[in-house]
């Protein structure tokens, strides 16, 4: 049985008929799509979410950019950046992530006895799945040598 992470999809996503209704049809669409981060760029950005604050179905558009993963754009008022803090934990570096894992360990040896798949493990914890397999084997390192002392003993 193969375990996939899916976005809950909304009302809005559903059904974009929302987008009839957008501010933004009566706008050149390039507006909504500044390129880099110069300062012209973040000003394009922000002409672009002042036509969306004065848009009826800003909050439906957001939905929709969000539950569809649009990584392009000022959609619902936010930039793709601003969208990805809304639905991403802030990465940390490795070392936080090996430490995560860690502390985690029973419960990833729980989700692995249940045949959880790594990329869902490595979700669940917000990790790299590069990470989840280098603190799995150092967990089986680890038994191994618990197990030879006790042999030992």
């Amino acid at each position: 049985m193969t375990t996939e992470i899916r976005r809950p999809i909304s009302l809005a996503a559903r059904d974009p008929r929302w987008s009839q209704e957008a501010e933004c049809q009566y706008t050149d669409p390039e507006l909504f799509f500044p390129v880099g981060h110069s300062k012209a760029a973040v000003e394009q950005a922000e002409r672009a979410k002042a036509v969306c604050m004065q848009c009826p179905v800003r909050d439906a558009c957001l939905e929709w950019a969000v539950a569809t993963g649009e990584q392009f754009g000022v959609l619902g008022g936010l930039t793709q950046e601003e969208r990805w803090a809304l639905t991403k934990v802030t990465p940390r570096g490795p070392g936080q992530a090996m430490d995560r894992c860690l502390e985690a360990r029973e419960q990833i040896l729980a989700w692995r006895e249940e045949l959880v798949p790594l990329r869902r493990i490595a979700s669940l914890l917000n990790v790299d799945r590069s990470v989840l397999r280098a603190a799995l084997q150092r967990f089986s390192r680890d038994d191994k040598r618990q197990h030879d002392l006790e042999v030992a003993a």
